[in-house]
């Protein structure tokens, strides 16, 4: 027990969400931590204080973490060679949860260098100087467009994918199915669902998937079009099959989930879906946001019967804002999380249900954090958001 807890953990982007919360379950879990965070103008005092909140105290967190700064893309981790190999040789298990998520066309090469490139980096690092355990990060949607029940140990079924993100997260983990082979590196591999904020607290770093179609919603009701406040007179259609079910995964659950399987030694070589085993569907999840964000006009329509009328102005807003978002409200797999529940059994762990409570939640920590607008995240979308105030400009004053 005791050189258990003294093990040293690698952690790759800890900065991140879901990432914040795996190092702090490591953490408190009694081990030693190195984060490899990307280098910045900010000092170490900054960069805990993105992945601890303040009650942690910092001189208890000196204590038990290291921050490298690297670069998962680059050789030797973006280190001297003499830094990269001391750096081998202290470290038991790797945490690999570094990643971009961008879903946009036309960013490929930054996937398939972070999310692949950086994959097969960190794994060549697991197998310097001595064998470290990996336990790595993809996601669900490798499934990509299939349908009906996908098995965790199911990688290639010859799937196509619905954005880039999904190809190169698929592509970093066949990249690791052939050199795992070949190397016998322990691994684990974790498929969340759809990432969403805590909870218990609401807390959320990024206001993305979802949050993207509440903060529509909000906007289209803080715009309000003239006379809007009868449904059946100016109903907010939206494509998509109400039926098909939208897996949401609460942050912390992942976190938690992810920490009690890693402890275990039957987790090496297996996959486990990190989801929800009875995800909301969209037509729930569509009330349950007209409640949240008091837009009571949300009507979500087959894409045939939303084609046979022309697109009012706020529709066609409302559908280039969420655009890349729209294959995912035609269906999705059933993701089996056999693997999962089994080794959960008896920890306590459970996946929250989403309720309209949470959604409610959710939607009020986004609205008083002005959708996490921080830095560059906030010049991009205020970009986005002067590009589209004429839209709104145009609504407002059509003749109704």
């Amino acid at each position: 027990e005791r050189r258990m807890r003294q093990k040293t953990i690698l952690i790759t982007g800890a900065t991140g969400f879901l990432g914040s919360y795996i190092a702090r379950e490591q953490f408190e879990a009694g081990f030693h931590l190195k984060l490899l965070v990307r280098k910045a103008t900010t000092g170490a005092k900054e960069r805990l204080s993105e992945v601890f909140p303040e009650n942690y105290g910092l001189k208890t967190l000196l204590k038990r973490i290291e921050i490298i700064e690297g670069d998962i893309s680059r050789n030797y981790l973006g280190l001297g060679a003499r830094e990269y190999f001391k750096l081998a040789d202290t470290v038991d298990e790797v945490f690999h949860c570094a990643e971009t998520t961008q879903l946009r066309t036309g960013e490929d090469d930054t996937l398939a260098r972070i999310n692949v490139l950086g994959t097969a980096l960190m794994s060549l690092f697991c197998i310097t100087k001595r064998h470290k355990r990996l336990h790595y990060i993809s996601t669900a949607y490798i499934a990509g467009k299939r349908r009906g029940v996908v098995l965790e140990d199911e990688l290639d079924e010859g799937q196509s994918f619905n954005n880039g993100y999904e190809r190169s997260k698929y592509e970093a983990e066949r990249y690791l199915a052939v050199f795992l082979g070949q190397y016998r590196v322990p691994c684990t591999i974790y498929r969340p669902g759809i990432i969403t904020g805590d909870a218990i607290t609401g807390y959320t770093r990024k206001c993305e998937n979802m949050y993207v179609f509440c903060r529509e919603l909000n906007r289209l009701n803080a715009h309000g079009m003239p006379n809007s406040g009868n449904p059946f007179l100016f109903p907010l259609r939206i494509p998509g099959n109400k039926h098909s079910t939208v897996n949401l995964v609460p942050v912390d659950y992942a976190a938690r989930a992810i920490a009690a399987i890693a402890m275990k030694a039957e987790s090496i070589n297996k996959t486990f879906h990190i989801v929800n085993p009875s995800p909301p569907t969209l037509g729930e999840l569509a009330v349950w946001l007209t409640v949240a964000t008091g837009n009571h006009r949300i009507k979500v329509v087959p894409l045939h019967e939303f084609k046979m009328q022309p697109q009012t102005l706020e529709e066609q807003l409302f559908l280039r804002r969420t655009a890349i978002f729209q294959p995912y409200m035609f269906g999705e797999a059933c993701f089996d999380s056999t693997n999962t529940r089994n080794l959960l059994s008896g920890t306590g762990i459970e996946c929250p249900i989403i309720t309209d409570d949470l959604i409610c939640k959710f939607n009020k920590y986004a609205v008083d954090m002005s959708w996490c607008r921080k830095g560059q995240i906030a010049k991009r979308i205020e970009k986005v958001d002067n590009g589209f105030e004429n839209f709104y400009t145009n609504l407002n004053t059509m003749p109704i």
